[in-house]
């Protein structure tokens, strides 16, 4: 998906307001340096003039004057610097200066993008997920294994298992997180249910996750599954036409990433589950990804949402569970 085309055109109009503040500032240096030295502003004049007669002998496919002029459109321009750096202005002085000179304030560089392109794609789909301050500190820089315990096996995954909390981390759960992440873009609609006990970290992995595509230039957008439902009820009720509110929908709906934390917390009904059910069939069909956090265990996920919701989950999301107790109340912290 990339950007919408709102993102994309609010880009380009910073773009357009970058060059019209060059092109001010160079013309208000212009004026400063014309009254300073006035055979400046005649040497300027007169390249103009050249480079017009210039360019009609090229129409007219006049090679040899068109060359002629250039010729003298050049010794000029090296009297004109000069002159400025003998007056104390740089040679450059009265270029007009971009904030990226790369690709003078176009972003793009030929038919690629310019590095301050993605720069800014990248600011703007942060902004746009809802997790700007979060992904701060939850990242993968942040993630700290050690905050796991590494000393009682889960009782869970006995006797078939004995993985302690961190070696479940570590070897079950990190290595498809990993490959999730580095594969995000080759392989198109790859999605995670990530379920199990309050305070094991899910909403932390979310977050890395969701930086780590964010930082690929991919638009992310977080919602806890309260906020996700009274935005899909206030589109379906609403008899106003609402800009905002239709856009938020649509962003939901076509995100190349969406996470929905917290499923199970809200006040399930049958609208939400049919919501629920037509937005997951909707980005599977469109191999769109989707992280899905829950306190509920799948079986669980079936009893209150239903077997064909439940079905999605099981044939078409890496299904992670999380063991363990409460990393908050064990004073747990990452780095």
């Amino acid at each position: 998906m990339g950007l919408t085309r709102e993102q994309y055109n609010r880009i380009m109009r910073v773009y357009q307001d970058r060059r019209i503040n060059a092109q001010h500032d160079m013309e208000k240096r212009q004026g400063v340096v014309y009254d300073h030295v006035p055979a400046i502003r005649d040497l300027s004049y007169r390249i103009s003039q050249l480079a017009v007669s210039a360019a009609e002998a090229q129409i007219r496919s006049n090679a040899e004057l068109a060359s002629k002029l250039k010729k003298e459109i050049a010794g000029l321009s090296d009297e004109k610097r000069r002159l400025l750096e003998e007056s104390g202005y740089g040679a450059d002085y009265l270029d007009i200066h971009y904030e990226c000179e790369s690709c003078k304030d176009t972003g793009y560089i030929g038919n690629e993008k310019c590095g301050c392109l993605k720069k800014l794609e990248s600011e703007l789909i942060y902004a746009a997920s809802g997790l700007p301050v979060i992904l701060r500190k939850e990242n993968f820089a942040s993630f700290d294994l050690s905050v796991y315990d590494n000393e009682v096996p889960i009782k869970r995954l006995q006797p078939k298992f004995n993985l302690t909390q961190r070696s479940y981390m570590a070897n079950m759960i990190m290595p498809r997180v990993k490959n999730f992440v580095d594969e995000f873009d080759t392989v198109k609609g790859r999605n995670i249910l990530m379920t199990g006990p309050t305070g094991v970290g899910k909403t932390f992995l979310s977050n890395c996750i969701a930086k780590a595509i964010i930082d690929k230039c991919h638009t992310v957008l977080y919602l806890n599954a309260g906020e996700l439902f009274d935005l899909l009820s206030k589109n379906s009720f609403s008899y106003e036409s609402d800009e905002v509110l239709s856009g938020k929908i649509e962003e939901i709906y076509d995100c190349d990433l969406l996470i929905i934390d917290d499923l199970g917390t809200e006040l399930s009904s049958g609208f939400t589950n049919s919501k629920l059910f037509m937005l997951i069939s909707h980005r599977l069909l469109h191999n769109l990804s989707t992280i899905i956090s829950s306190n509920l265990s799948l079986n669980n996920i079936g009893s209150v949402y239903g077997d064909r919701i439940a079905s999605r989950f099981m044939e078409n999301y890496i299904n992670l569970p999380f063991y363990g107790a409460d990393l908050r109340l064990k004073g747990g912290k990452r780095k």
